[in-house]
């Protein structure tokens, strides 16, 4: 029986002082080979940051990318993964992949 196996969480970031909101997407956009930056508009939010959109990837769609009300230096974005992978076969793998090097 297939499943989805994702974890989802919002997130909270207080940077030191406040960031230009495009250049906190080009640092998601451009920071890791498995992050995949969503835009925040609501077709690319329904269709990718889902758990049948990640479940069996190691795709981390990160979006929902905005600032707070609270003041310009907070944060706020949303991000899911697959649990399975990146909690225990990822890790395992790469362990793997060093101790045979």
């Amino acid at each position: 029986v297939g499943s989805l196996r994702c974890h989802s969480q919002g997130f909270t970031v207080k940077l030191k002082k406040s960031v230009d909101l495009k250049t906190v997407e080009d640092l998601i956009k451009n920071g890791n080979e498995w992050v995949e930056f969503v835009e925040n508009e609501k077709e690319a939010t329904i269709n990718k940051l889902t758990p049948a959109y990640t479940s069996g990837t190691l795709k981390i769609p990160v979006g929902r990318v905005r600032k707070m009300t609270l003041g310009d230096e907070y944060l706020n974005a949303f991000s899911i993964g697959d649990q399975l992978l990146w909690g225990a076969a990822e890790p395992l793998r790469r362990t793997l992949n060093m101790a045979l090097s």
